[in-house]
């Protein structure tokens, strides 16, 4: 299939300076609820954009801007139809777009099986494929909570089930007439702050698991675990980057990145109890950014093409990624959990 040549984006208009040097975490925060993303006015026409939990919060508004852009098809994955039902309403009222160029589909990603269906149904619904994907779906559990799966409940949604949908989308993502396809996933400036406790030590060699370690009741911490899962995040940008973005020539055919919106005030945490939840509001009165604040990053990085490949995109920054991705440490164990991952991808699949 020849691929159409797609309006080139200026993205050194989507740069900014990024918070000043030598700013510790809370100041960096502070500077960004100060210094919101631009907000990228760029036409997305002819494009058919899929974006996962997109009924509220970030999705929601990410959604709202790809349709105000002129997107030719927004795909609403959303785990409730009803809400993303609501949800498409409230898009086409504020933007003005046709109802039929919104498209509610279920997805749940807390359900391998759902993840498995979502992705065969929509491959056979977009037979010219998928122009641009942005994996935002995504939970913060605020206890220890196991999945039938037998994962725990965050590392299912936002590693595993994330990282499925991501292998599955490839064919789609390649087939993109406007391609290099785009695949961007949400991520968080949560992984710069991982440290070598927060991460286990295992040796492949006695068959002992990355995984494993991470899902134990043992290893989570509401915060902590958090941070770990937005590392791994990085570890399939690199591993889709390493196996699945290039055809049998080498030529790009798919452009994956990762965007941190910032902190922002969603209802992500809307499962925590006061003691948790209050000092987050007042967290979000002082350095929180509004969902459509941050969402502006979520979409600026469907737009880095070629040259935003691998990176990770926060504050109109090409952001240095954390130790735990750049050191040698980081990168065996990045190794390591990619190939843990990767290997229930497969396995998930086959069935």
């Amino acid at each position: 299939m020849s691929k159409k040549t797609p309006q080139p984006t200026d993205i050194d208009a989507l740069l900014g300076p990024g918070p000043p040097a030598g700013l510790g975490k809370m100041q960096i925060m502070r500077w960004a609820a100060k210094n919101p993303p631009k907000d990228p006015q760029v036409s997305f026409a002819g494009k058919t954009v899929l974006v996962t939990g997109s009924n509220t919060g970030l999705g929601l508004e990410a959604a709202l801007k790809f349709a105000a852009h002129n997107a030719q098809r927004v795909i609403l994955a959303v785990r409730t139809p009803a809400k993303g039902e609501a949800a498409k309403k409230r898009i086409v009222a504020a933007t003005g777009c046709p109802a039929s160029s919104i498209e509610v589909r279920q997805l749940d990603m807390s359900n391998f099986a759902s993840v498995r269906s979502f992705a065969q149904q929509l491959d056979a619904a977009l037979p010219s494929g998928l122009d641009v994907a942005l994996l935002n779906a995504g939970i913060a559990p605020p206890q220890y909570t196991v999945l039938p799966s037998g994962w725990e409940a965050g590392l299912q949604v936002n590693t595993l089930s994330t990282a499925l949908l991501a292998v599955m989308l490839m064919p789609l993502l390649k087939r993109s007439a406007l391609g290099p396809g785009q695949l961007t996933m949400t991520g968080s400036f949560a992984h710069l702050y991982v440290e070598a406790a927060d991460v286990p030590t295992v040796d492949p060699a006695h068959h002992e698991r990355v995984l494993a370690r991470i899902s134990a009741a043992q290893s989570f911490h509401v915060e902590k675990s958090y941070n770990v899962l937005k590392l791994l995040t990085m570890y399939i940008m690199h591993g889709l980057a390493d196996e699945y973005c290039r055809n049998e020539r080498g030529e790009l055919e798919v452009t994956v990145n990762v965007a941190c919106p910032g902190y922002c005030t969603t209802d992500l945490g809307r499962d925590f109890p006061w003691y948790i939840s209050l000092p987050t509001k007042m967290m979000q009165m002082y350095c929180g950014r509004t969902a459509e604040e941050g969402s502006r990053s979520l979409v600026s990085a469907t737009l880095l093409g070629q040259r935003g490949h691998g990176v990770f995109w926060t504050n109109d920054t090409f952001t240095t990624q954390g130790e735990f991705v750049t050191s040698d440490q980081g990168k065996k164990l990045q190794a390591q959990a990619w190939k843990e991952i990767h290997e229930i991808c497969k396995t998930e699949m086959a069935k």
